[in-house]
């Protein structure tokens, strides 16, 4: 190798690289003064071999081997030099990034035992961050064994983890922190990487990270209102009990819970109450359940409760039958107390379903046969109950199509004077004319109407038709008796049953007295206040009003009194008695002398018999409503009983007492 190679060899391993000068600059500035003296070593064995050349004459290849030597250990000290500066820069380049991180790093070098197997690991190095972590700072942390920095109890699942690391390379992971000192983070994230017979470990603080996950899971899994788990944490958790109960050969039972007449409690002490009585109805369910079973809330006043893994359906129903008692006791509300009864439908996997839906849906289709069977109960689902359930489906889609087509006819049944015949009034009773199914009885829609709130517009279909017709009969020359209406408690709870009556009485021009309203015993029952005050307001117009079925419900003498109702309608039950039970008619005769001393005019309903109307007219009840006198009839027909005023018995037998001053006919019979 000539000189010159040599030379070329040398600057190119001194020479910088594209992106090094500055560090090169550096390490020449540091190492300045060994490379002036290993400069001046190898001039002075060139300049000795040329004097050595021409004192001789002829080159001596051993006069030029020192040089050679002195340049060779030259260029390798400069490059174990350069290496070694650049070990330093990378060393201090990571110190300088690493104690800047936002993240604890740490090296740690693996212990094994003489059989080779990782026993305990050594921190090597770490960062500031790193040490916090641990709670010590890092001078302290270098040096120290994993195994006295966490506990007995943890040691060996953290052992397992970084022997999974050795093993596969790279292991993350979140981790919860054990909170053994006051610096450890709730919840890391943890990232470790095998770097030869050791493992770098990078732990992140992820603790706020998590609590706004977990606020975020609880706003979409929880119900703000009574705290329970929601709809959408049910259908993620069912569908993991069923697969753990199929697994262990086990039952689900699926309680769909409905609070019975919760809407009277909102419309009668307001909505602030009914959400106290809600949180009130969720804690004392969460109070009679076992450890493993779970109650959510799916929405208004339905519950939803999960009995896992039990073993027959007996233990559901003493579940159930528990949770109905708990019930019977009041509840203390700020307006005072108040009780709810509740009704139960129950499904079981795998009998009625093996999905979390199905379930679901045959425990409500079960809850709702519970109420329609009389409510504060519970029943299993049947898979008759279904059929059942689509007819009621199907009447209501179809109802709603009626009300917009107005399907409806009103019949009317007349009301006479007990003591002479004369009619005095007509209750307007509405049908349905369905297209395909002829005439369809007030049975079979009232009550849905009523649940559904599609009672508000039918409602109002009757209101007007009553005051149309009364008008028809007005220009028609009759003259028109009063006709009274049925109005339901959802009317009122509407608060507009008094402008309907105006308005449509003004659009018609009917006068006050020819319109009279029923209302129902129970509505009596509500807040006392604000019915009082509706009520005075239609009393304003001049509308008369009339308590129907009484005897049903549990009003009072005082809030008849209070209430200042007109007539009192007493129950066909009642005088289904007459004739057949002296208790019968000694009520019935207490029901008279309590409405005259409140200036209340009787009518009996249901009246089917001459024995009942004679019994009536001993008792001085006013007047009567039945099928002795006539069953409901079409408007046609009306015209001809109010142009004769006294019905006539058809048969010419004579139903009242001399002393009667006309006789009363029974009416013939529509069929």
């Amino acid at each position: 190798m000539s000189v010159n190679d040599l030379q070329q060899s040398l600057k190119r391993h001194v020479a910088p690289t594209a992106g090094s000068g500055p560090r090169r600059l550096r390490f020449l500035k540091n190492n300045s003064a060994m490379m002036l003296f290993w400069a001046f070593l190898c001039a002075v064995l060139i300049a000795f071999h040329v004097s050595e050349q021409h004192a001789n004459g002829t080159p001596e290849l051993i006069t030029l081997l020192p040089a050679l030597i002195a340049l060779t250990a030259a260029w390798l000290w400069s490059s174990r030099a350069w290496h070694r500066y650049q070990r330093n820069e990378v060393r201090e380049s990571y110190r300088m990034a690493t104690e800047c991180s936002i993240d604890g790093i740490s090296i740690l070098m693996a212990i094994n035992d003489k059989q080779g197997n990782t026993v305990d690991f050594l921190i090597s190095d770490c960062n500031s961050r790193g040490a916090l972590f641990y709670g010590v700072d890092a001078t302290t942390l270098i040096g120290m064994h994993l195994s006295e920095l966490i506990s007995a109890t943890h040691f060996t699942e953290m052992m397992a983890t970084m022997r999974t690391a050795l093993k596969l390379g790279y292991v993350e992971d979140e981790l919860r922190g054990h909170r053994e000192h006051p610096h450890e983070p709730e919840w890391m994230h943890r990232k470790l990487v095998r770097t030869g017979t050791g493992i770098a470990m990078t732990l992140r603080d992820i603790s706020e990270r998590k609590i706004h996950e977990r606020e975020l899971w609880r706003m979409a899994n929880e119900d703000s209102l009574t705290e329970l788990p929601n709809r959408n944490w049910l259908t993620g958790f069912l569908p993991d009990a069923i697969k753990q109960a199929r697994q262990t050969d086990r039952m689900v039972a699926v309680l769909f819970i409905d609070l019975d007449d919760f809407k009277d409690v909102n419309d009668t002490l307001g909505h602030s109450a009914g959400d106290e009585l809600l949180r009130m109805a969720a804690q004392r369910l969460k109070s009679f359940l076992r450890p493993g079973d779970h109650v959510a809330r799916l929405g208004g006043d339905e519950f939803t409760v999960i009995l896992s893994a039990i073993a027959d359906r007996h233990a559901s129903a003493l579940v159930a039958q528990r949770i109905i008692d708990a019930f019977t006791t009041p509840f203390e509300l700020g307006h005072g107390t108040d009780t709810v009864g509740i009704s139960i439908g129950i499904s079981l996997f795998p009998y009625d379903g093996d999905a979390a839906g199905d379930l679901l849906k045959n425990a409500d289709i079960a809850m709702y046969c519970a109420k329609t069977a009389g409510k504060n109960r519970y029943q299993f689902y049947e898979p008759r109950m279904s059929e059942a359930l689509k007819a009621r489906v199907d009447i209501e889609r179809a109802l709603h199509c009626a009300i917009e087509r107005n399907e409806f006819v009103l019949f009317y049944q007349p009301r006479i004077n007990a003591d002479n015949g004369q009619l005095v009034g007509l209750e307007a009773l509405v049908r349905w004319q369905h297209p395909e199914r002829g005439m369809v009885p007030p049975l079979e829609f009232i009550a849905i109407a009523e649940e559904t709130g599609m009672i508000l517009a039918l409602g109002e279909l009757v209101i007007e038709e009553v005051c149309s017709q009364l008008a028809r009969w007005r220009e028609a020359g009759l003259a028109v008796v009063p006709v009274s209406v049925n109005v339901s408690p959802r009317q009122f709870d509407k608060g507009n049953t008094k402008a309907l009556f105006a308005t449509h009485m003004l659009r018609h021009r009917i006068d006050a007295g020819l319109v009279e309203i029923e209302i129902t015993e129970s509505l009596m029952m509500g807040e006392e206040e604000e019915l009082s005050h509706e009520l005075r307001t239609i009393r304003a117009l001049g509308i008369k009003l009339l308590v129907d079925d009484f005897g049903t419900g549990y009003s009072s003498l005082s809030q008849l009194q209070r209430l200042a109702m007109d007539v009192l309608k007493v129950d066909r039950a009642f005088t289904s008695e007459l004739g057949k039970t002296t208790e019968g008619e000694v009520f019935f005769r207490a029901i008279v002398s309590m409405a005259h001393a409140l200036g209340m005019t009787v009518v009996a309903e249901g009246v089917e018999t001459v024995e009942q109307l004679r019994i009536l007219q001993s008792l001085n009840c006013d007047e009567i409503q039945g099928y002795l006198i006539s069953r409901p009839v079409p408007a046609s027909d009306i015209p001809t009983m109010l142009q004769q005023r006294y019905l006539q018995c058809h048969s010419g037998q004579i139903v009242f007492p001399a002393p009667v001053k006309t006789d009363i006919a029974l009416w013939p019979a529509t069929p």
